[in-house]
C-alpha cells in the first residue's frame, strides 16, 4: 500500500511541474494578474497587479468605456485600477488593456455583459392582514431600476416615495375607526422615463374597529325656576362633542365640550325671569374623520317658569336660649311647600323640617340642647326655611349662651354654675390629747387618700368614764370621725356625743367657723397646698354643701366608681375633664345609675366591683381621681345586753347643710346605704368623716 501511495505522489509532482512551465509567465518578463476581466452590464471597479521587472511601463485602452489609473509606472510591481462603465446596449462588449514595457507587451482582455432587461418585484408578503389596532410593516423590493411606492388610503402611510434598485420601505397602519374591515393598495411602480418593468401591488386588509357606543346617565333634566348647575356622565368608546340648540340661550355649557371615552360635561341653567317654562335638547355626537354616520345621544332639558310665593314666621324674632337649652315654638305660614335646613352642628333640632302642602300653617318646635362643660363656648346657628318654588326664604337665628364656669383644668370638680373645687389630699384627722394638755392643736390631712384610722382601737377611750366625763382626750393618736360642727370654735373634736343629743343650730355651717375648713384655715392649722392634685386654689378650706355633693355624685358623665384601693373600700370620684389612663392593669366598672320611683337618680354598686392595686391607683390619682375611703361611723347602744359606743364600717361624709324638723337639728351627709350612694340626714352627734375642699381661683 505505501509503495502505491508514493508512486501516485510522484506522478502528481511531475504533472504540477509541467503545468508551471507551460502556464506561468517568467518572473523576469512583463505580466498582469489576473490576465482578463469579465464584468456585468453595470460595469464596476477592478484592481490588477502589473509586474514590470525590466523597466517603466505604459497602458492603453482599446475602448472608451475602459479607464486605467495610473496609465504608466516605474519598474516593479504596481496596483492598477480598471474602471468599467455600465453597458447601455443590448449586446455584449469586448475590449482590452495593453501594457508595454520596452519590447514587451501584455494584453488583458475585458468582456462587459449586455444590458439586462429591467425588473421590479416584491419579495416580501404581498397580502397583509392587520388587526384593528394597526401597526408598522416592512415591504422588501428587488429591482434594477428606479421605482416609487404610494398608498391609496390615508390610514396606510409609506415611509419612502422614490428608491433605486434593491431596497425596502415601511407601511404604518393607523388604528381602525370604521365598524367594518378596510382595504388599502400599496403600488410599487417604475419611476421616470424609459421605465419598463411592471407594477407591483401589496394589499393591506385592516380589521374592523369596535362598534361605537355612546350613552348618557341622564336623558331628561328638569331644572327649577332658580336654575342650577348639572353634570352629565358620558359612557363611550369614541371621541364625542357636545352641542346645544341655537335657541337655548338660558343654558351655558361650562368647561370642555368634548372628550374621548368615558367622561362628563357640565352646564348651567340660568334663573328664570318670566313665568313661562322653557325646554331644549343637548346633543352629544360622535366625532368621525370618515363618512360614516356618527352615533348621537341626547339630553332633554327644561326649566320651570318664575313663581311668586309667600312665607311668614311667627314670632319673627331670633331664638336666644340659655345654656340649659329649652323648647321653643314657631309658626310657619306659607303659600307653597317648603323645606328647612338646620345649621348648628347638633346644637338644636326641629320637630318639623318640611311641609308638602300649599297655603299651610305649620307649628315647628325647636329643641335647643344644653351646653356641655366639655364644650362650654357660646354657640350660634340658624334655621333656613325655603319654599320649594318661588325663592322665598325665612331665617331663624339661634343663639345659646356659653356654659357658665367651665372646668378650670382636668383636676377640678364643678359644683355649681359659679364654683369649682379641688379636694384635700386625704380625710381630715385630729389628735385630741394636744388640746387637753393645752398644747397647740394638731390637725392634718391623711397622708394618702386611702388611709383611715382604726377607730375600734379608740372605742375603749370613748367608753371609759372619768371624773370629768369620757376619756377620749387621753388618746394620743389620730381621730378621723367627728360629730357635726366640731371645728374647735364652739365645740372641740373630742366632744364626741358627750350628751348624745343633737345640736341646736339655726343655720347651715357653710361660711361659719363651725365649718372645719373655715375655722382651721383661719387659725392656720391646715396647709393650703395639700390638695389631691397638688394644685392650690383660693387657699381657703371648706366643707361642701349637700347640693354641691349632689352635683358631683348625681351626674351621668363620669359616674362614681365603687372600689377597693389597697384593700380599703370606698368611692372614687372623677373630675369633669377626667381622661382614663391607658395603661391600667384592670378595666374599671362604673356605678349603675337609674331613676327611682320618685324620679330621683340612684347610684348603685359594690366595693368589690373593682380591686385596684396601689400601682393602678397612683396612675388614677395623677389623672385627677379622688378616693373617699369608708372611714366608718360610731353607734351608741343602750340596752340590757349592750351599753356604750362602738365603731362600725360605714361610708359617711358630712356636708355643711343642716335640716331642722320636728324641733330637732339634723345634718345631711353623703352615705352609701345598702350599696346606694346618695345624700341622707342623721343626728348631729353621730361621728362621720370629713373631706374638705378649696375653691378654684
Amino acid at each position: 500500500m505505501k509503495r502505491l501511495l508514493y508512486g501516485m505522489l510522484a506522478v502528481a509532482g511531475l504533472l504540477l511541474a509541467g503545468c508551471k512551465g507551460t502556464d506561468e509567465p517568467s518572473s523576469n518578463s512583463l505580466s498582469v494578474n489576473p490576465e482578463f476581466i469579465t464584468c456585468p452590464d453595470a460595469g464596476g471597479d477592478y484592481t490588477v497587479e502589473l509586474n514590470s521587472p525590466q523597466g517603466a511601463w505604459t497602458a492603453a485602452c482599446s475602448e472608451s468605456w475602459i479607464k486605467v489609473t495610473p496609465a504608466s509606472g516605474d519598474k516593479g510591481k504596481t496596483e492598477v485600477r480598471i474602471k468599467i462603465t455600465a453597458n447601455k446596449e443590448s449586446a455584449e462588449s469586448q475590449g482590452a488593456v495593453t501594457f508595454t514595457s520596452g519590447e514587451e507587451t501584455v494584453t488583458m482582455p475585458v468582456t462587459r455583459a449586455a444590458k439586462a432587461a429591467p425588473y421590479l418585484r416584491v419579495v416580501s408578503d404581498m397580502a397583509l392582514n392587520t388587526p384593528k389596532e394597526g401597526g408598522t410593516y416592512t415591504v422588501q423590493v428587488e429591482s434594477n431600476i428606479k421605482w416609487s411606492a404610494s398608498s391609496n388610503a390615508s390610514w396606510a402611510k409609506v415611509s419612502k416615495g422614490v428608491s433605486v434598485d434593491n431596497d425596502r420601505f415601511t407601511v404604518t397602519v393607523s388604528p381602525a375607526t370604521a365598524p367594518e374591515k378596510t382595504i388599502a393598495i400599496i403600488t410599487i411602480a417604475p419611476y421616470g422615463e424609459g421605465a419598463e418593468a411592471g407594477k407591483q401591488m401589496v394589499v393591506i386588509t385592516r380589521g374592523s374597529a369596535e362598534a361605537t357606543s355612546l350613552a348618557v346617565d341622564q336623558v331628561e333634566i328638569s331644572a327649577p325656576e332658580e336654575g342650577g348647575a348639572y353634570t352629565v356622565s358620558v359612557n363611550s368608546n369614541a371621541r364625542w362633542r357636545v352641542y346645544k340648540t341655537w335657541d337655548m340661550d338660558w343654558v351655558e355649557l361650562d368647561g370642555s365640550t368634548e372628550g374621548t371615552g368615558n367622561g362628563s360635561f357640565t352646564f348651567s341653567v340660568a334663573e328664570a325671569t318670566s313665568k313661562d317654562a322653557v325646554s331644549g335638547i343637548i346633543t352629544i355626537k360622535e366625532v368621525r374623520s370618515d363618512n360614516y354616520e356618527p352615533v348621537v345621544a341626547q339630553v332633554a332639558v327644561s326649566r320651570a317658569g318664575k313663581i311668586t310665593a309667600t312665607l311668614t314666621l311667627k314670632p319673627n324674632t331670633p331664638l336666644n336660649a340659655p345654656y340649659k337649652g329649652g323648647v321653643y315654638t314657631y309658626t310657619v305660614i306659607s303659600s307653597h311647600p317648603w323645606e328647612a335646613t338646620l345649621e348648628g352642628s347638633g346644637m338644636f333640632s326641629a320637630s318639623v323640617t318640611s311641609c308638602e302642602y300649599e297655603n299651610a300653617i305649620t307649628i315647628m318646635n325647636i329643641t335647643v340642647e344644653p351646653a356641655q362643660m366639655t364644650q362650654p363656648e357660646e354657640r350660634t346657628g340658624k334655621i333656613i326655611i325655603r319654599t320649594t318654588l318661588g325663592h322665598e326664604e325665612a331665617v331663624i337665628p339661634v343663639h345659646r349662651e356659653a356654659y357658665p364656669n367651665p372646668p378650670h383644668d382636668k383636676y377640678s370638680f364643678r359644683v355649681s354654675d359659679e364654683k369649682q373645687v379641688y379636694f384635700a389630699q386625704g380625710n381630715l384627722q385630729y389628735n385630741p390629747k394636744h388640746t387637753y394638755n393645752n398644747e397647740p392643736e394638731q390637725w392634718r390631712f391623711a397622708p394618702q387618700q386611702y388611709m383611715v384610722v382604726d377607730n375600734a382601737s379608740i372605742a375603749r377611750y370613748f367608753n371609759t368614764e372619768t371624773s370629768t366625763g369620757h376619756a377620749l382626750w387621753l388618746y394620743d393618736g389620730w381621730v378621723d370621725l367627728f360629730s357635726y360642727a366640731t371645728s374647735g370654735y364652739n365645740r372641740y373634736p373630742y366632744e364626741y356625743a358627750v350628751n348624745k343629743e343633737n345640736l341646736s343650730l339655726s343655720q347651715d355651717i357653710a361660711g361659719t367657723y363651725d365649718d372645719w375648713g373655715e375655722y382651721l384655715t383661719y387659725i392656720n392649722m391646715l396647709p393650703p397646698n395639700e390638695t389631691s392634685c397638688g394644685k392650690t386654689g383660693t387657699g381657703q378650706w371648706r366643707t361642701l354643701t349637700d347640693k354641691e355633693w349632689s352635683a358631683i355624685i348625681y351626674r351621668e358623665m363620669n359616674l362614681p366608681i365603687y372600689a377597693k384601693v389597697n384593700n380599703v373600700g370606698g368611692i372614687i370620684l372623677l373630675p369633669d375633664l377626667f381622661e382614663m389612663p391607658a395603661n391600667l392593669s384592670v378595666s374599671l366598672v362604673r356605678a349603675v345609675c337609674y331613676k327611682g320611683h320618685g324620679g330621683g337618680m340612684n347610684i348603685v354598686g359594690s366595693y368589690n366591683d373593682n380591686n385596684i392595686s396601689l400601682e393602678d391607683w397612683y396612675k388614677l390619682e395623677n389623672a385627677g381621681a379622688v378616693f373617699l375611703p369608708q372611714a366608718g361611723t360610731g353607734r351608741y347602744h343602750e340596752t340590757t345586753t349592750r351599753y356604750g359606743w362602738d365603731w362600725e364600717e360605714e361610708f359617711s361624709y358630712w356636708t355643711s347643710t343642716i335640716r331642722n324638723s320636728d324641733g330637732k337639728t339634723r345634718a345631711y351627709y353623703v352615705g352609701n346605704n345598702d350599696g346606694n350612694l346618695g345624700i341622707f340626714y342623721r343626728d348631729t352627734y353621730v361621728p362621720c368623716a370629713v373631706r374638705l375642699v378649696q375653691n378654684v381661683k
